[in-house]
């Protein structure tokens, strides 16, 4: 039986991540079409009001799955109503509809995340099952699809993107069903005001941190395709640099809490952030082509090792009845409202100067972000 919810999780997180990585890394590529007319200030803001809505929404799905104990339920209805949403992108090319989709979209499309690893975290800890073994599959579910889609895309097929993401987030649908869901009874007296969380100087300190590494990592989603392609390269190296980035994360989260127990959680966070750094600073210094390949590899072990690591991290500092809202809360503010400044400021820093100077911040970002890790694992609480 553990088994069989084991196998449900790992199908689940692969279907999710595959409809992102068929759709993220492909949209400024997109509306960089001619027929659409758009700025690159205009791009900029399609893909950012998702994670700027998300900064308010995810934590709203977070503390209705805190409230309610049911997050299985609302995941269910958020898969299928993204999987219409992103369909939809194909109806229009006017500036103002497409905008609309995607607030629509993202409404949605935002409380997969932190439901599906609310859903997997309880399972792993009932279950003592390794969370790292479950996440990995939305590793190799984001690297199979960018890798299909950049084959698919090579020959300007980029409505394709849409169709692919609405029929995974369709099978995560129909996976989900099959799913066992513990619900959570919290007691009156176990419930933990929900304003202790944001009274707690370590998680701030901590969503700080985070915001300023993740940051550059999920912007780098959006604006690496563009990156890739403005050195001349194909949109089908831009899919097989995500593959080879999201494949390398596999092995990294199977090591993950190894690590974590073994040196602790801010040594870790601290070196990935330094690393991160170093891997935006060499692409800001326009490397040989060849050095893409090593790059994208690291840029896979960064995140294989950051997300399990903060996400454990994030549960620790934390009552158990609040850990769905801390969850949202951490995935609002590094997806969500880092995630939204940094594909801004991309896209004017794009419009003004050049793709390097983008990655420049980049770099500086992820310093800032290592050095308020370490003031947030010496604070006392």
């Amino acid at each position: 039986m553990i088994n069989r919810q084991k196998y449900h999780f790992q199908a689940l997180y692969f279907f999710i991540f595959f409809g992102q990585g068929a759709l993220i890394p492909y949209l400024t590529l997109y509306f960089s079409n001619d027929a659409f007319r758009l700025s690159g200030t205009e791009i900029g803001t399609i893909v950012s009001i998702g994670p700027i809505l998300s900064i308010l929404l995810q934590p709203l799905w977070g503390i209705a799955a805190d409230r309610i104990g049911r997050p299985k339920r609302l995941l269910l209805v958020a898969l299928l109503a993204a999987a219409g949403f992103t369909v939809s992108y194909l109806v229009t090319s006017v500036y103002l509809l497409l905008l609309l989709i995607a607030c629509l979209w993202a409404l949605f499309q935002c409380a997969h995340i932190p439901l599906v690893d609310t859903l997997a975290i309880e399972f792993s800890k009932r279950k003592s099952v390794d969370y790292g073994a479950l996440r990995l599959f939305g590793s190799a579910g984001f690297a199979l699809a960018v890798f299909i889609l950049g084959q698919v895309t090579e020959g300007g097929a980029l409505g394709a993107i849409f169709f692919a993401s609405g029929a995974a987030l369709v099978l995560a649908f129909i996976v989900l069903i099959g799913v066992e869901e513990s619900p959570v009874s919290v007691t009156v007296m176990d419930r933990v005001p929900i304003s202790r969380l944001f009274s707690n100087k370590r998680f701030l300190l901590f969503l700080a941190g985070g915001s300023l590494v993740f940051g550059p990592i999920f912007a780098n989603n959006y604006y690496f395709g563009s990156y890739v392609t403005i050195r001349g390269e194909s949109t089908a190296l831009v899919g097989t640099l995500f593959f080879v980035a999201v494949l390398c994360e596999i092995p990294f989260m199977r090591i993950a809490t190894r690590m974590l127990m073994r040196f602790g959680a801010i040594p870790v966070l601290v070196l990935v952030s330094i690393l991160s750094a170093v891997r935006t600073g060499m692409l800001a210094l326009e490397p040989p082509i060849f050095m893409l390949w090593l790059l994208a590899a690291l840029q896979g072990g960064i995140v294989g090792l950051l997300i399990p690591v903060a996400l454990d991290y994030v549960r620790s500092l934390v009552p158990a009845s609040i850990v769905a809202t801390a969850v949202s809360t951490y995935m609002a503010t590094t997806t969500g409202l880092a995630t939204a400044a940094f594909n801004l400021m991309s896209g004017f820093v794009l419009q003004h100067w050049t793709i390097y100077a983008v990655f420049w911040v980049y770099t500086g970002s992820s310093l800032i972000g290592a050095v308020l890790y370490v003031i947030s694992g010496k604070i006392k609480e």
